[in-house]
């Protein structure tokens, strides 16, 4: 089941609703996947030192358990798991980076 994801400028109201379903559609057929179009989610989880293995599961756990609860999708649910790196983070109109070691230095 292909999940074509797309960002864009353009208004939502501005975007035909025929446009995604039938994208949906077409990929699914030039994947080989017959047209199959079943309800899937594939979702991002991207944390800060919070992403392991073992929490993984935890959090794959609890999250599917919610969508299945609010969507009845499973077991089509996927989650792509980010552990997000200081060194490429912006906060507070400055790096992430230098937030934590002026933290650490007033310890």
């Amino acid at each position: 089941i292909p999940i074509f994801l797309v960002n864009t400028n353009i208004a939502k109201t501005a975007v035909p609703v025929a446009l995604l379903s039938e994208e949906t559609e077409e990929l699914a057929k030039a994947m080989g996947e017959n047209g199959r179009t079943a309800p899937c989610t594939y979702c991002s989880l991207h944390s800060i030192g919070a992403i392991s293995e073992e929490q993984n599961l935890q959090y794959s756990t609890l999250l599917c358990g919610l969508l299945n609860k609010h969507l009845e999708i499973s077991p089509l649910i996927y989650i792509n798991f980010f552990e997000m790196v200081v060194q490429n983070l912006a906060w507070d109109n400055t790096m992430f980076k230098v937030f934590i070691e002026a933290y650490h230095a007033k310890k």
